[in-house]
């Protein structure tokens, strides 16, 4: 895959993690569990974005929010993977995320910690940090939850930033976070159907009430949404467009970070100037290759070439 006259993409992580996999068969609550294998890496979600779109062939930037307590793996991981560091290390640790795979089941467990505690002074260093990556013909991914002691209405803070800068903006988070972003307008976000009904606050069930919702998004001043739907794919959609992609069927080793896949390759489809159904189309083969890896790997460019040819495309209706 050439890269060529790619646009940069930056991704932004306020609270990253150290996620920890064990392999526990037949996992039982209440029980004495054996682990059979495990694994540790760098993430949060927009370094699991970041993983992908390197893996992908394009360039990428990190910044965000890291403890000095144990940075030194996630730096040394980055060094490793060819990702360009701008991260601002703080008082305190990176939390440990712990996901629980019973690989007999297919099932994931996920026990999430709450993260740093971050200060208005680490913040405003992390603002200068990305003001100075911000340009013109730069995408941003800000994605994931918030540390303890950062207002909801920071990542809406960002938006508007780098949105001034030039720079087009994908966010991709949850709850409060998500819900006071998207007042700053985002180019593209990347709900969940879980957290686009959250959003709404109203229950999605039917696919015209899922269709709806992500029209009225539109309408609200989104360019682009993106509704994963865990195994069934996502629905993506433009003002005039929406497409359903519906990923091949494989063996997944572990779901976590497959949404996150998602984003890398649909922005990496975007800085390569693809369509819509090509973007869609590549986000799909990137998160079903990285559900195949252990842990939170992303797949290799060959995966992801095979993955593109299987990958479902239908043209849904709906009105605009």
């Amino acid at each position: 895959m050439d890269n060529n006259g790619q646009q940069q993409i930056v991704t932004i992580t306020l609270n990253p993690a150290l996620d920890q996999t064990v392999y526990i068969p037949q996992f039982q609550l209440g029980e004495v569990n054996r682990v059979s294998g495990q694994r540790i890496d760098p993430g949060g979600k927009g370094i699991n974005v970041a993983k992908v779109v390197r893996a992908l062939g394009q360039p990428v930037s990190v910044t965000g929010l890291l403890g000095q307590d144990n940075s030194k793996l996630f730096f040394e991981y980055f060094s490793k993977q060819g990702i360009n560091n701008f991260f601002i290390e703080i008082a305190g640790a990176a939390r440990v995320n712990i996901k629980i795979v019973d690989d007999q089941n297919g099932k994931v467990t996920e026990i999430n910690f709450p993260g740093l505690n971050c200060t208005g002074h680490d913040l405003a260093a992390l603002e200068k940090v990305i003001q100075k990556l911000a340009g013109e013909q730069q995408w941003f991914v800000i994605a994931g939850s918030l540390p303890q002691g950062v207002p909801d209405a920071v990542y809406g803070r960002l938006v508007t930033l780098l949105k001034k800068q030039g720079a087009k903006v994908l966010l991709d988070s949850s709850g409060a976070a998500l819900s006071e972003g998207i007042k700053a307008r985002p180019h593209v976000i990347k709900p969940n159907l879980e957290e686009l009904g959250q959003l709404l606050g109203r229950q999605l069930t039917t696919a015209v009430e899922i269709k709806t919702a992500v029209a009225d998004l539109l309408a609200g001043g989104m360019e682009q949404v993106i509704v994963t739907l865990g195994a069934e794919g996502a629905l993506v959609a433009e003002k005039g467009e929406m497409i359903r992609v519906k990923p091949p069927a494989v063996v997944a080793n572990s779901t976590v970070g497959a949404g996150d896949a998602m984003v890398a390759g649909f922005v990496v489809g975007q800085t390569r100037g693809l369509s819509l159904i090509d973007c869609a189309r590549l986000g799909t083969a990137a998160a079903t290759a990285s559900v195949i890896q252990p842990g939170t790997q992303a797949g290799s460019v060959a995966e992801v070439e095979k993955l593109l040819a299987q990958v479902h495309v239908t043209r849904e209706l709906a009105a605009f």
